[in-house]
């Protein structure tokens, strides 16, 4: 008999059902409100920027960057501060009349909304309505660059500096390019893989890598639970550190955040004091080399790819399900001024913001903090919980509920929002597979900390 009907776990379950039910609860919040009643969107600023320097390097490499209006378009939606930059943007390329009826949009659903603009939106707006009426800004007038950043520049640059700016959009794009290409050809050769296990496993020749359900695995619950309360509590402490005592400095800040990730499986003590050997926690969580060191990294490889088939599945879905809110909805948009950066990490922020001390920190904690830390408490310690806990299930049947219940819980904390659950599901399910398959922990840190790497890696270049 598993502990799954102890007090302690049902207990665990509750805390664990609330916590992440809040955690969810608060992606649906906007990040802010500002004076004039706009959604502050800091990453949706990162982000539009980003499409738009897409946007720009795809119109050169086809030689026609003046005729990008159309592809520009969905630009012109969010905050306030996102939409002038698509009239900068326009101007910059030359339509002026996108960018004028851009101008008279956006005033007459600011009046509809009865919404002001902030004294800066203000004054960024009479610089742009100068241009727009075909007048000129002085030679040493920045104002625009400080107040719209990329967008400003690349409006007010001149002929060098404007081919410069195009030039580094021509060069993200190509980079760009060819890692999708190469991440797109790991696919295929993934989804061969998934295809060729799945066949396996069907047969009875692929074997888990699992160990037997025992009794004492139910403790893990009580021990996921306590992570919870423990990674909230530790993070906060550590964001007040960083504002108190590392002030004006994003780095030691990071550093405080990454004491606290790691410090926060300090919980696994937890199922030290109910009883249970190091040892022993170390085989059941998957703290182990497997089958050996060097084979578990090669294989979380494999898992890399194999994983991105499941990823494509998510994104799809999330597709899916923004058209049908859209059909629901009519397509109206009941929140013209709402910020258009869900789904998006906050860290692209200090991406994009940060100095290469802070840039490199991220990074890490992308790479290397989050997968070791998130792959313990997630994979090894969850999963192993709901496996032995749902034991008397059909194997297959154990398997998906478990999968899917971990998928969801590591996405649904995530900061992305809801939009992002999907996708984010899609990359859990392949690290899920990935500890069923080989027991070891191994594997999925690898293919955790590739997939954040790669993203975060080109972020920072996209975003230099």
């Amino acid at each position: 008999m598993l502990h799954r009907y102890s007090p302690f776990v049902k207990t665990a379950w509750v805390l664990i059902t609330l916590f992440v039910g809040a955690f969810a609860a608060l992606q649906a919040i906007p990040e802010g409100v500002d004076d004039a009643g706009n959604s502050e969107d800091a990453t949706g600023l990162v982000i539009v920027r980003l499409q738009a320097e897409i946007i720009l390097g795809e119109g050169v490499l086809m030689g026609a960057p003046e005729s990008l209006s159309s592809s520009a378009f969905p630009l012109d939606a969010g905050t306030v501060g996102q939409r002038q930059r698509y009239i900068a943007f326009m101007l910059a390329l030359g339509d002026i009349e996108a960018a004028s009826s851009a101008a008279l949009r956006m005033q007459g659903e600011l009046t509809s909304e009865g919404m002001e603009m902030t004294e800066q939106e203000f004054k960024t707006q009479e610089m742009l309505d100068i241009l727009v009426d075909g007048g000129t800004l002085p030679s040493d007038h920045t104002f625009l660059a400080q107040s719209l950043g990329w967008f400003g520049t690349f409006l007010q640059a001149d002929e060098t500096g404007r081919k410069e700016i195009e030039s580094t959009a021509v060069t993200k794009v190509l980079v760009l390019s060819a890692v999708s290409l190469i991440v797109g050809i790991f696919a295929v050769v993934g989804l061969i893989l998934v295809i060729v296990k799945l066949v396996k496993a069907f047969d009875g020749k692929l074997k888990s890598g699992m160990g037997q359900p025992e009794q004492h695995h139910g403790i893990y619950a009580e021990v996921f639970a306590l992570w919870l309360v423990v990674f909230v509590g530790f993070t906060t402490v550590a964001g007040i550190l960083g504002s108190v005592v590392a002030v004006g400095n994003a780095a030691m800040s990071l550093i405080f955040v990454l004491i606290a990730f790691f410090g926060s499986l300090v919980v696994l003590f937890w199922a030290r004091l109910r009883g249970i050997s190091f040892k022993q926690i170390r085989a059941d969580i998957g703290w182990t080399t497997g089958r050996g060191l060097v084979r578990e990294i090669f294989t979380g490889f494999a898992g890399y790819a194999m994983m991105l088939p499941f990823l494509g599945i998510g994104v799809l879905i999330t597709l899916l399900l923004f058209v049908a809110q859209q059909l629901l909805t009519g397509g109206a948009d009941t929140q013209p001024f709402q910020g258009t950066g869900g789904g998006s990490h906050p860290i692209i922020v200090d991406l994009s913001n940060g100095v290469w001390s802070t840039k490199l920190l991220l990074i890490f904690m992308a790479a290397v903090a989050a997968p070791v830390v998130e792959e313990t408490v997630f994979r090894g310690v969850l999963y192993r919980q709901l496996r032995s806990s749902s034991c008397k299930f059909p194997k297959a049947l154990s398997i998906i509920c478990s999968v899917f219940i971990v998928s969801f819980v590591f996405a649904a904390i995530h900061p992305q929002g809801w939009i992002a659950i999907p996708a984010l599901m899609g990359i859990a399910v392949g690290m899920n597979l990935m500890r069923e398959w080989r027991g070891s922990l191994i594997p999925s840190m690898v293919v955790h900390g590739v997939s954040n790497g790669i993203i975060v890696s080109m972020m920072v270049f996209m975003l230099r």
